[in-house]
């Protein structure tokens, strides 16, 4: 999702620094595992997929799973395909970016192909649905993936559910964008103003009417702290000039089918996700990215806003999620595909205030 270069990478307000990123040439000798997506079902417990040895995407595609909160790592198995960067040149079918876990037994690799676990890796499926699978979620036993068929646009993409790793049906009569954000059995889909969302697991669905302002139309994902409490960002990204944007955060105590405006974070980067700790809805952090890789956070509920700024040419950030009130992690990359650029897994044990490095060997 963006790459650029700056001679030094730096990372603003006192919380570390990071490696260098040349500003031409070929990427630097990959250092232990390059991390390129992460799914964490606890504060202990995750996974990250990534490649070694391997500088420049498409890579072969290997997993690293931690029982402990990154202090150790262990060799998942991983089906015998590619990583690659989603949108980026011609791929197998069966290749993919992004990996995402539900508890330790069911997860799964995706976009664009779709690969299933229902043993912690143990063994891999594919999964076979009309077009290319660009987002999964999935909690209390309920699972979604966003289906777009093969050379069409995010207005054609069909959402699908599952439960209990049972067989993907079509949701009928939801338009889900490219965007699914879960919390217990609630669900919401699709792009203000035509958002949707279910609090039983996909079997009911309601239309949302909430609608971004005239001032800043483009609606970001929905962050969820608990099935009522959520947040949204509407921007106008490029307004007041390029790599700046209008940031409005609207937040609701009734799963969105009511929100109310709270504040602004600054203009530089535009808007990529929002998150919220479990149970704290008085914390969002928001991830920006233009010319350099930002983190805004607020913890007042959205009515002011910190900065952190990654010096990093625009870097960005993936995979941006909190597993319970204080721990969260976030992949410091954009997808591709220069892999060996990425700073990896990091991770926060104190709702977004600060962040680390976590190395994978």
């Amino acid at each position: 999702m963006m790459l650029a270069a700056l001679p030094v990478l730096l990372l603003a307000a006192g919380t570390g620094t990071a490696l260098a990123q040349p500003a031409s040439g070929s990427p630097p000798p990959p250092a232990g595992f390059e991390a390129d997506s992460a799914s964490f079902v606890s504060a202990q417990a995750g996974f990250v997929l990534g490649a070694r040895d391997c500088g420049r995407l498409p890579c072969k595609a290997l997993i690293e799973g931690t029982a402990n909160g990154g202090k150790t790592w262990t060799k998942v198995n991983a089906p015998a395909i590619v990583l690659d960067a989603p949108g980026v040149g011609p791929s197998p079918a069966t290749s993919v970016s992004t990996i995402r876990f539900e508890n330790a037994g069911d997860g799964w690799l995706f976009n664009p192909g779709f690969w299933q676990t229902l043993n912690g890796g143990a063994s891999w499926q594919r999964v076979k649905l009309p077009g290319n699978v660009v987002q999964v979620a999935a909690a209390d036993g309920f699972a979604y993936a966003i289906v777009v068929p093969a050379d069409a646009g995010y207005y054609q993409a069909k959402l699908y559910e599952s439960a209990a790793g049972g067989a993907w049906t079509l949701v009928k009569g939801v338009w889900p964008g490219l965007n699914v954000t879960v919390s217990g059995a609630s669900a919401w889909v699709g792009v203000a103003p035509k958002m949707s969302t279910t609090t039983n697991g996909g079997k009911t669905w309601t239309k949302l009417s909430f609608n971004c302002p005239a001032s800043a139309l483009a609606a970001s994902a929905v962050a969820a702290a608990n099935p009522s409490d959520v947040a949204i960002g509407c921007s106008d990204q490029g307004y007041p000039q390029p790599g700046f944007s209008i940031k409005d955060v609207y937040v609701s105590t009734n799963g969105g089918h009511s929100f109310h405006y709270v504040g602004s974070p600054a203009e530089p980067g535009q808007i990529i996700q929002l998150a919220m700790p479990v149970n704290n809805p008085k914390i969002i952090t928001m991830t920006a990215a233009s010319g350099a890789s930002y983190f805004y956070r607020s913890i007042n509920g959205g009515k002011s806003w910190s900065k952190t700024v990654y010096y990093d040419g625009g870097l960005y950030f993936r995979d941006l999620e909190y597993v319970n009130g204080l721990t969260g992690y976030v992949i410091h990359f954009s997808g591709g595909p220069v892999l060996a650029y990425s700073d990896g897994l990091m991770k926060t044990v104190n709702a977004g205030r600060s962040w680390t490095d976590v190395k994978i060997p």
